[in-house]
């Protein structure tokens, strides 16, 4: 019996073209190098704008009183007290309103000031820039114990007057005697002080005596 070895040759070892062993050696490369990571770009916080800085509120300016007698610009003559009207005919009011200061002042001769006040009303409506008129009412208000009224009357007949002293006269004694109803405060004070120094005025450029304030009685 014949036997047959069949005897298998041994592999050879594969040869390895070119363009393999570069490939090769780049792969190789890439698993020994490290991978490092990226490091971020610092960021700049931004800081937040500065604040200007705070100031207190500049404080209200101080209530300033006026001077008691009002002052002159230099360089002009001080009117005469006897160059203003003393009465409602002789300050050139209408003959309406005369007639209608008449009626007041029946009204308040016979003790009634609240019908005379309705006279002086409707007198101011047709004039209603008269310091007289608004002076009478100032005064019929403080017969009715009007005490608000009767100084926000006499206020504005002061507003009104254009510096007589006449009808100022009359006008702060309304006032002193208004306030004066709160008791003997500052403001009361004041007022009777003004009223006083106007009627020391008038009294010297008259020659002396007490004198009587402006009046609406025609």
């Amino acid at each position: 019996m014949t036997l047959f070895l069949t005897v298998t040759a041994a592999r050879k070892p594969r040869v390895l073209t070119p363009v393999a062993l570069v490939a090769v050696a780049l792969l190789a490369a890439c698993v020994a190098q490290p991978t490092v990571p990226t490091r971020p770009e610092s960021t700049q916080q931004t800081q937040p704008p500065a604040l200007p800085p705070t100031t207190a509120p500049a404080p209200a300016p101080a209530t300033t009183i006026p001077p008691l007698l009002p002052t002159q610009p230099s360089g002009r003559p001080q009117p005469s007290a006897e160059s203003f009207p003393k009465t409602l005919a002789a300050a050139g009011t209408g003959p309406a309103v005369l007639a209608l200061a008449r009626q007041a002042q029946t009204f308040r001769s016979a003790g009634r000031p609240q019908d005379a006040l309705g006279q002086y009303e409707r007198a101011l409506r047709i004039e209603p820039k008269n310091a007289f008129v608004w002076q009478a009412m100032a005064e019929t208000h403080l017969a009715l114990h009007n005490v608000e009224q009767a100084e926000s009357a006499a206020r504005k007949s002061n507003s009104l007057a254009r510096g007589n002293p006449w009808l100022e006269l009359g006008n702060w004694r309304v006032i002193a005697a208004a306030l004066g109803v709160y008791g003997d405060s500052p403001a009361a004070q004041a007022a009777r002080t003004r009223a006083d120094e106007i009627g020391s005025a008038l009294a010297a450029s008259s020659g002396g005596g007490a004198l009587p304030a402006a009046s609406a009685v025609p």
